[in-house]
């Protein structure tokens, strides 16, 4: 017998595992008469292998579950965050803020009872929705009563109950639904079934432990195997313990998460009442937003070690980020600067900029709500600020060309895959903080939209959107966080804006633009016979180095939409998503994506490699063309030099 023979392990997989045990065994002296392919012994050697190749693959499965980085599992991922001392989010009521007006001509105090129902419908479905406290009309007229700033939270409401019982070795409170949303957990503890002596008090969920005490009324929450919350109490050390017999009633709230959200965006009667009597109108102020899904498991893994290493306080702005993302539910993105960061600095500040679910800004009310959950974890000399992001919007023009032997479909379908391709890269590539545009990786976007494309002519020109006052002077500084385009003094304009109406110094009105002088000023001119009429020659100045626009006592009688449009076009090819700044592509504005297609014909199409036009890039010689065809002469006239305005100035630059 030739004992010395080792098994190799040089294979985990199937196949590997049964060729090492069959070279094993037919070296053996008891084996070398036997067929290792004959039937039976070929069953035997499968099962081997199948066994071995099993148990290595549970071990391995066994041992990613045991760390948080390479956990499957939700289970494992959750208990791992515990250990951190990270509870996960659990799904979030969509809430909505409404005014209720009533026909009351009485002048005698009238309540909304608390969870009062409501109805919001969306898409056809009927979501319901309640009050969380009682709230009080005041008088509007002489026949009616208005209840302002009303929030309603999304759901249903729910009771469980259940009797500490000491002779229990493990009593676990569990409550018996998946879909609760855990910030609105309401806990009372009574001594009895029959005594309710502790009822009226309100027991908190834990939300730091250094601060406990035997007699907090505190509970503990976490999420179980089932995905289930279950609720815990103190040991009389940490926290109150329970006595034996007490009642402990705990109040919850189902909800349908996100779907929720968006009632009231367009249809201002979407929400009634059966239960409110003299009802009169129901006004959104706020349509239902911040409603959310259980966090993911992704979300659980990234957010967890961060609020571990906050330890329960916000000093870094990573600590700031990390607590908002955990537990402000209307935020998709988070940025976060120190006041000594600001320009101008302003030190004991430390300023939040949340861009919303389902909105572009956060309203009054929920900024001081977000500024209430900071200050529970801030430090107490440090001031939290929140602002809204800056906006940048990107106007993309694209003159695609490609060989109409290489594809069989249309310029118009070729056209929408274009177009279809931008749109990914916007949504996977911009409109979050910190997310730059990339040019050369933009372009080949569009040339891998289909293999037909030999190239493509685009630019990029930034916007800004602002909301002036009407007749009333105020100074704006509007910053693009990113240098304009200028050569030299005296260049042609490379500012334009939208159309406003404006009142001239002999008292007549007319529709004014912007533009600059490539000097640094600002003008206001009108259009007379298809010429520019100066009505000032400095309203304003221009920063082209740092990118900012300042107006100085602006008035416009009237501006198109409310919002005043300025262009600028960027020195750079790559536009920079700088501080609080995310930059967008408007897809509801038809002017921001201007997409044409062209076949290539070598005899009539010439596609440039370069062109000095400013408006093709920003850049006098770096209008890139994305071609693999042979350069031809150039065209220094741009395809996106006069996208809209209505002769507002976008051309000529």
């Amino acid at each position: 017998m030739n004992s010395n023979r080792k098994i190799e392990i040089n294979s985990l997989d199937f196949f590997g595992i049964r060729d090492n045990l069959k070279s094993y065994l037919s070296g053996l002296d008891e084996f070398t008469d036997f067929d290792f392919e004959g039937s039976g012994t070929s069953v035997l050697l499968d099962l081997l292998a199948y066994v071995t190749h099993y148990q290595g693959f549970y071990n391995n499965m066994l041992a990613n579950e045991m760390f948080l980085d390479s956990a499957i599992k939700r289970t494992s991922v959750v208990s791992h965050a515990k250990a951190l001392g990270y509870t996960p989010r659990s799904k979030m009521a969509s809430t909505a803020v409404v005014d209720i007006t009533i026909d009351d001509a009485d002048e005698t105090t009238t309540y909304l009872t608390k969870r009062t129902n409501f109805k919001g419908v969306k898409d056809s479905v009927s979501y319901t929705f309640s009050n969380t406290e009682i709230e009080t009309f005041e008088v509007l007229n002489a026949t009616q009563k208005i209840a302002r700033n009303v929030t309603l939270v999304e759901g249903t409401w729910r009771v469980a109950s259940y009797v500490k019982d000491n002779n229990m070795s493990t009593q676990r409170f569990i409550i018996p639904e998946n879909n609760v949303d855990t910030s609105k957990i309401l806990v009372k503890v009574q001594k009895s079934e029959t005594d309710t002596t502790g009822y009226s008090d309100s027991w908190l969920e834990v939300s730091d432990v250094t601060a406990l005490t035997s007699t907090s009324k505190v509970y503990f929450l976490q999420e179980t195997e089932t995905g289930q919350y279950e609720i815990y109490f103190g040991d009389g050390i940490l926290g109150k313990g329970l006595d034996d017999g007490n009642l402990v009633v705990v109040e919850y709230l189902i909800t349908n998460g996100s779907d929720a959200n968006g009632i009231g965006n367009v249809d201002s009667s979407a929400f009634t009442s059966n239960n409110i009597s003299n009802l009169s109108s129901i006004s959104i102020v706020t349509s239902s937003n911040g409603g959310s899904s259980k966090e993911s498991i992704d979300s659980i893994k990234n957010n967890a070690p961060k609020s571990y290493q906050s330890q329960n306080r916000n000093v870094t702005v990573n600590d700031y980020k990390s607590y908002i993302s955990s537990n402000y539910t209307n935020a998709s993105d988070v940025f976060v600067w120190g006041g000594e960061d600001n320009d101008p600095p302003e030190y004991g500040k430390v300023f939040v900029s949340v861009k919303p679910t389902n909105s572009s800004f956060l309203n009054n009310e929920e900024k001081i709500s977000l500024q209430n959950l900071i200050k529970e974890q801030n430090v107490v000399s440090v001031v939290p600020d929140v602002v809204d992001p800056t906006y940048i919007y990107l106007k993309v023009s694209s003159n695609v060309f490609f060989d109409a032997d290489k594809t069989a479909i249309s310029a118009s379908d070729l056209k929408a895959l274009v177009e279809a391709q931008i749109m990914l890269y916007k949504n996977t590539k911009l409109e979050m903080f910190g997310n730059n545009f990339r040019y050369s990786k933009f372009i080949k976007e569009i040339d891998d939209s289909d293999e037909s494309i030999l190239g493509n002519e685009t630019s990029v020109v930034m916007q800004r959107r602002i909301t002036p006052t009407i007749n009333e002077n105020k100074t704006y500084t509007i910053k693009y966080y990113n240098p304009f385009y200028h050569p030299h003094d005296g260049h042609h304009p490379v500012i334009s804006s939208t159309g406003f109406t404006y009142k001239k110094d002999d008292g007549t009105t007319c529709t004014s633009y912007l533009d600059d002088d490539g000097n640094g000023k600002l003008r206001m001119y009108e259009w007379l016979s298809d010429s520019k009429n100066y009505i000032s020659s400095d309203v304003g100045d221009v920063d082209y180095e740092k990118g900012t626009i300042t107006l100085n006592s602006f008035s416009p009688v009237s501006v198109e939409n409310t919002n005043l449009l300025i262009d600028a076009v960027p020195a750079n090819k790559d536009i920079l998503s700088e501080r609080g700044s995310i930059l967008v592509i408007d897809v509801a504005d038809p002017n921001s994506l201007l997409v044409t297609v062209e076949s290539y014909d070598p005899y009539k199409t010439s596609i440039s490699q370069s062109s000095i036009s400013v408006t093709s890039s920003g850049t006098s010689s770096s209008s890139s063309s994305s071609s693999s065809s042979s350069s031809s002469s150039s065209s220094s006239s741009s395809s996106s030099s006069s996208s809209g305005g209505g002769g507002g100035g976008y051309g000529g630059y």
